[in-house]
């Protein structure tokens, strides 16, 4: 399947996040995956971390709906979101991460930049499936174990996006990225590696059980 069709298979199943912060006027750009029906989303901590609104449009386009935290784990940077107001969703395709193995193609799938369209996509190949990175969140480092590393170019605004293989379904949530390359100053660079908790364990640790 081509890149652009998984990310039409995917994108309606995936948020465009905006979370307002203090101070008054911060404004926080990033992703999630929708994981149920009823509107639950799976994304990063970090992207809604301090909180004063937090708004979620679908496919990154249309409307912005009010989101509320129903679980937040600043120690693994997980949060649990639920969309406001009610209706049904698409939930994601999800994929155990232990049916990936190196070398498989993937694309990460996420709300690059916050440009305002719907959700980029952009393709790779799984590296590495038992990585243990750290990074900072705030005024605190994160330390995950069992991440899975994916050589596909990822911006900021793609942390909570998808990481999904060749038939759409999710294997993991894009939570960091590194990259050795230097940057021009004023450049917008990607990150050219890509670093994703595997969906199954970032659920679990949230207490969600997605129907299979």
């Amino acid at each position: 399947m081509s890149v652009g069709a998984l990310s039409r298979q995917v994108e309606l199943s995936v948020v465009d996040t905006i979370t307002f912060a203090q101070p008054a006027g911060t404004q926080i750009l990033g992703t999630g995956i929708i994981v149920s029906s009823t509107g639950l989303i799976l994304t990063d901590y970090h992207v809604v971390r301090g909180d004063v609104f937090i708004g979620v449009r679908i496919g990154g386009v249309g409307l912005v709906r009010p989101a509320s935290i129903v679980v937040d784990d600043p120690s693994d940077d997980l949060a649990l979101l639920q969309i406001e107001g009610g209706g049904a969703v698409r939930p994601a395709e999800l994929e155990r991460s232990s049916s990936a193995a190196v070398g498989d193609p993937v694309v990460a799938i996420g709300n690059a930049q916050g440009l305002d369209i719907a959700p980029r996509a952009a393709a790779g190949r799984l590296l590495a499936l038992d990585r243990t990175v750290s990074y900072g969140v705030g005024s605190t480092t994160v330390s995950l174990a069992g991440i899975i590393e994916a050589a596909t170019p990822i911006f900021t605004g793609d942390s909570g996006g998808a990481l999904v293989n060749a038939d759409g379904r999710v294997i993991g949530m894009i939570a960091a990225g590194s990259d050795d390359t230097p940057c021009a100053p004023g450049a917008v660079c990607p990150l050219h590696l890509a670093f994703a908790v595997p969906i199954d364990h970032a659920l679990a640790e949230v207490g969600f059980q997605p129907a299979r």
